[in-house]
């Protein structure tokens, strides 16, 4: 039996932790359909109070991320008077660290988002994305850390664009029918790190002729034609076996579970890199 939980999402910045949180966690929750309300830069009395009449209109739990001791008070006052469940997010972690490093944190909202060095060089890595994308400028791939390549509709743009977030540099290349990979390129830059994406053709199929109803020019069947697409995929996987490329299956994973695939494949590619250097 399915049950309505009403969720209150505080936080005195952007609300992307306290969002991600919850949301991972209700993911072990099959049968809760979860009614989110947000409230962000909550950082006055004057806002807990309009908190104060959505929770009345709308009991349920909350879950905050406040940094300012005055707020927190006032916030889990409200809460005890209301009877509302409720519960800080990041109290646990962060007394971790105090107790591992032996001084309490800054009390400063949106921590995590402020404009510091890794903020830039993140931006950096979103615009070496950009102009990495389907391709592009494969000769200047000398700063990038990972290259994705894959046929087309094999999510390279979106996990490219999802890794840049998290900092990595990743260049992404779409493998054509008739149209060689540019292997002599390619190995101008020794520590690249390649990964090959595949996928299954019906899914594939069903992608792209998806894509071809949202275009204008529809004169190339070829590229939703089911024959074609398993003929691409499979020129692909032979590529990728020839070069010795880790190889990943993209059919049933969203961009983030692609992404941490990545991540683990790059991560221990980096440590035997590591091991290698050491025993040498």
């Amino acid at each position: 039996m399915e049950t309505t939980l009403h969720i209150h999402l505080v936080s005195d910045s952007t609300g992307e932790t306290v969002h991600q949180v919850t949301r991972a966690a209700l993911a072990q929750f099959s049968n809760v359909k979860a009614s989110e309300h947000i409230w962000t830069l909550v950082r006055t009395s004057a806002h807990l109070q309009t908190i104060r009449s959505g929770l009345e209109r709308n009991p349920g739990i909350i879950l905050y991320s406040i940094v300012d001791p005055k707020i927190r008070d006032e916030l889990e006052a409200l809460c005890a008077d209301l009877n509302i469940p409720n519960l800080s997010i990041l109290d646990p972690l962060v007394d971790l660290f105090s107790t591992v490093l032996g001084y309490k944190q800054n009390s400063r909202p949106g921590g995590q988002h402020k404009l510091d060095r890794a903020y830039f060089e993140r931006m950096a890595a979103v615009e070496f994305a950009v102009n990495h994308d389907d391709g592009l400028n494969m000769e200047s791939l000398q700063n990038a850390q990972i290259l994705l390549v894959g046929v087309s509709r094999t999510s390279k743009t979106p996990t490219s664009m999802y890794l840049a977030n998290r900092g990595y540099w990743v260049a992404n290349y779409a493998l054509v029918p008739n149209v060689p990979f540019p292997l002599k390129t390619i190995e101008k830059f020794p520590k690249l790190f390649i990964v090959g994406l595949t996928t299954d053709p019906k899914r594939l199929a069903h992608v792209r002729r998806n894509r071809l109803a949202h275009l204008t020019d529809k004169s190339n069947q070829n590229y939703a034609d089911m024959e074609k697409i398993s003929e691409e995929l499979s020129e692909a996987r032979r590529l990728f076996s020839k070069q010795g490329w880790p190889v990943l299956d993209v059919s049933r994973r969203s961009v983030e579970e692609t992404a941490a695939a990545i991540l683990h494949l790059y991560m221990n590619h980096k440590e035997a890199q590591a091991e290698n250097n050491g025993a040498s």
